[in-house]
């Protein structure tokens, strides 16, 4: 338990509320945890990559392919490794993505990762229910809300590697990603131009 606490001691007031309510389920095996992810995640190569640089390499474990009811894709948050970001926004839509375990061992490194983490965090954990699963799952809401026309040159670069390496993950798991191909298209064009 002593992990669980020194994770819960690093999140934010809301992420600690949903993280306690998410482990307070008597039938949860405090072993790993179940996530729904819809944006670079999908991609495993830079899952592990990244999961590595955080401290502890993992991969996409049980994942499987689901779609989150009311939540609409958008590319808005502010990211300081990628420019810009995936996020979730609540509307009358639909969001492909995945749902995988993170072990408890891998914990610390996904959340940090994802800057879960950090003093002034980039994303929050939210627990969402999603057809498929037995039990609700956590997943990630951004915290820092910006656009492209935000965006640096090189910013926008980045974007565009964050986006590409998502739709190479989202073609793996048969995952809808027009949206992420049309963002693609429009930063292609904006080089061009």
């Amino acid at each position: 338990m002593g992990d669980l606490e020194s994770i819960m001691e690093k999140l934010s007031e809301f992420s600690r509320i949903a993280f306690c309510e998410y482990i307070g389920r008597p039938s949860l095996e405090i072993e790993e945890f179940r996530f729904f992810s819809y944006g670079s995640n999908l991609n495993e190569c830079k899952f592990r990559t990244d999961t590595k640089e955080s401290g502890y390499e993992f991969g996409l474990e049980k994942a499987e392919k689901r779609t989150l009811d009311n939540y609409k894709r958008i590319f808005g948050n502010k990211s300081k490794k990628h420019g810009l970001a995936f996020t979730i926004c609540s509307k009358s839509c639909q969001v492909q993505g995945i749902c995988h375990n993170i072990p408890l061992k891998g914990l610390t490194s996904f959340l940090k990762k994802e800057g879960v983490l950090l003093k002034e965090p980039t994303y929050d954990l939210i627990i969402v229910s999603i057809p498929g699963e037995k039990h609700p799952v956590l997943t990630l809401r951004g915290l820092k809300p910006s656009n492209l026309e935000k965006l640096s040159c090189r910013e926008k670069l980045k974007a565009y590697c964050y986006v590409e390496s998502s739709i190479l993950g989202a073609k793996v798991w048969n995952v809808d990603y027009a949206d992420m191909q049309k963002l693609k298209d429009r930063l292609e064009k904006e080089f061009c131009e």
